[in-house]
């Protein structure tokens, strides 16, 4: 077994205004500088105070887990972390966060010898950066060679085309790229950065992963930098005594809800929600109807598609469910789009749309346009709620629940950056209007495809609401309503979800953490014990929010929107979350928090 101190890290400073790069070996002080991910990035930007996260001079970190890039399946995560253009406290001051996403990207960038990247600065035209080796791995610049290439010619394409422009240029590559969102990132906040998948490489059909919270590829249209290419080789790594560890990933109870022979993905979540009123429809109102179940999997694979299972590199899980026309024989005909359950009911049930085709239209109009499709259902949600409410002094052209035509239309124009007003975010849309009670989000951060009624712990979840605070479905499943519970769920169980977004594996992996510094061992040789890697969880998570208080967030800034507190009319979840129960709750959780950053000394 090898101590922390065995441990070092490339990390790389790039400068985009001068385009140099100056290369770093780090030696480790602790396991949050060996497991890397948010972890090692909180660390690494915790002292970084930034006003405006667009300004040349903030940081954006790309970096890897510590099992990014190795044989432990589902280690295929790259992170972008920064001060967020859409988490934002009442005093306007920026909130650090990051986003995660899975592909071939990142163990490209491992067998690159690249674990962390630090971009300042902007690039004086738009630009492609080309990672490739290094003519000496082991000298003074480090194991990657860095090129500035003008990407002047990928200007305005769509996602899935610029990767397949730079797929025949640089065939043994993978890549980072953003859509047009992102260059017009004055006016969306919410632009995503797209990693490229074999899958997409091979057919040529739309089918990149995407890191999606946060705004990053906003941050990253920032800094003029339109794509990133990782043309190396794949890391030579460790594959012995893993098969077990892999065997539990790939058929084990934990991935079994994403697994074709278990629940069959994120998707099945509509089915279960919509019953129980659960699923976001009309601003997130549910209605009570049966309109819903139109957009349920089985419903949809009665008409004209056929619905597979594939996957990322190397990973037997297969969670993407991938929706394409079926043709008059019967066979797998035209690809639709990637269909998971937080741009389904986002972008369909949310503004009012049942129709499943045209649900798939508006996922891969998003996808190809380069937003998240969190914030971005949730904006238009708001604004079609607010011209239903104010129809004389209507927003975005008048658009309406359920008028999928103008939905599309205005989702053009947000990318185009013809529609600032919506793409800014629910936040700042609803500070405009100056009606922020249905205005669904924490901090700027737009709700996941889950009724903050039942969660009210969105609040403090440092990143995206789903993925950073696993509280989103306890309502259902606990069926718990006392302060007590949910004090508990908040700041111990919740927040133990960041564990994948250090370490590098697929949340959908749902290993037990035994099990997963079972695979660190083997994998790395790194002696960590459970008690360990769930310290540095719980550690991060407590730097995360002290962050956020010394950047200025105060108690308001943990709130919910007042329209969460009261109850939904035609749902049988528990209804608890009053202004009383979270009042008291809140001061819980803060008291609670602050005491915990106090005693590490980061208050």
């Amino acid at each position: 077994m090898r101590a922390v101190t065995e441990f070092g890290i490339n990390r790389y400073f790039v400068d985009l205004t001068t385009q140099t790069v100056r290369f770093e070996r780090v030696a480790c002080t602790d396991f949050e500088d060996v497991l890397g991910g948010v972890a090692r990035a909180t660390k690494v930007l915790d002292d970084v105070f930034v006003d405006d996260p667009y300004d040349p001079s903030a940081p954006l970190v790309m970096n890897l887990g510590l099992l990014s890039g190795s044989r432990v399946m589902t280690g295929l995560r790259t992170y972008f972390h920064g001060y967020s253009p859409l988490k934002t406290s009442l005093s306007g001051a920026a909130g650090l966060m990051w986003s995660a996403g899975s592909g071939h990207f990142g163990t490209k960038l491992r067998g690159l010898g690249m674990d962390d990247v630090v971009f300042t600065g902007r690039c004086a035209r738009p630009t492609l950066l080309r990672l490739s080796p290094s003519e000496d791995p082991t000298g003074a610049s480090g194991p990657a060679l860095f090129e500035f290439l003008d990407g002047s010619d990928l200007v305005g394409m769509r996602v899935n085309a610029k990767i397949q422009e730079l797929h025949s240029r640089y065939s043994g590559a993978h890549f980072a790229v953003i859509g047009p969102a992102g260059e017009h990132y004055e006016s969306v906040r919410y632009a995503s950065i797209a990693l490229s998948t074999d899958n997409q490489l091979k057919t040529g059909d739309a089918k990149p992963r995407f890191c999606g919270r946060g705004g990053y590829g906003s941050v990253m249209g920032s800094k003029n930098l339109l794509a990133v290419a990782a043309d190396g080789p794949n890391p030579a790594v460790r594959t012995r005594g893993l098969k077990e560890i892999n065997r539990e990933i790939n058929l084990g109870d934990g991935s079994k809800g994403y697994r074709e022979d278990g629940a069959g993905g994120t998707w099945r979540l509509l089915a279960l929600l919509h019953p129980v009123g659960g699923l976001p429809e009309y601003n997130f109102a549910p209605p009570g109807t049966d309109d819903g179940q139109a957009l349920t999997r089985d419903t949809v694979e009665q008409g004209p598609y056929v619905v597979t299972a594939e996957g990322c590199y190397l990973c037997g899980i297969k969670c993407h469910k991938n929706v394409y026309d079926r043709t008059e024989d019967g066979d797998t005909g035209l690809f639709r789009a990637k269909v998971d359950y937080e741009p389904l009911a986002l972008l369909s049930a949310n503004l009012g749309i049942y129709d499943d085709d045209e649900a798939l239209q508006l996922i891969e109009l998003t996808d190809g346009l380069g937003m998240d499709s969190i914030s971005l259902g949730v904006s238009l949600g708001y604004a079609m709620e607010w011209n239903r409410r104010h129809p004389e002094a209507s927003i975005a052209g008048g658009l309406a629940y359920g008028d999928s035509a103008a939905t599309v239309a205005t989702i053009v124009r947000i990318a185009a950056g013809d529609l600032t007003e919506i793409g800014q975010g629910v936040l700042r849309l609803a500070a405009q209007t100056g009606e922020p009670d249905y205005a669904m989000h924490s901090k700027g951060v737009e709700y996941p495809a889950y009724l903050p009624h039942t969660n009210p712990a969105y609040p403090w979840a440092l990143a995206g609401g789903h993925m950073s605070m696993r509280t989103y479905l306890l309502a259902l499943i606990e069926r718990e309503t006392d302060v007590d519970h949910w004090v508990d769920a908040t700041t111990n169980r919740g927040p133990r979800f960041m564990l994948d977004d250090i370490t590098g594996l697929c949340k959908f992996s749902m290993l037990d953490p035994s099990v997963e510094a079972e695979a660190i061992r083997i994998a790395t040789g790194l002696d960590l014990s459970t008690e360990d890697l769930m310290a540095v969880v719980d550690r991060t998570f407590v730097r995360g929010y002290a962050n956020e208080r010394r950047r200025g967030f105060e108690l308001d800034d943990y709130s919910v929107p007042a329209e969460a507190h009261k109850p939904i009319k035609h749902s049988t979840v528990p209804q608890f979350n009053t202004e009383e129960f979270f009042d008291e709750f809140r001061e819980r959780v803060m008291e609670t928090l602050d005491q915990r950053a106090t005693a590490a000394g980061l208050l």
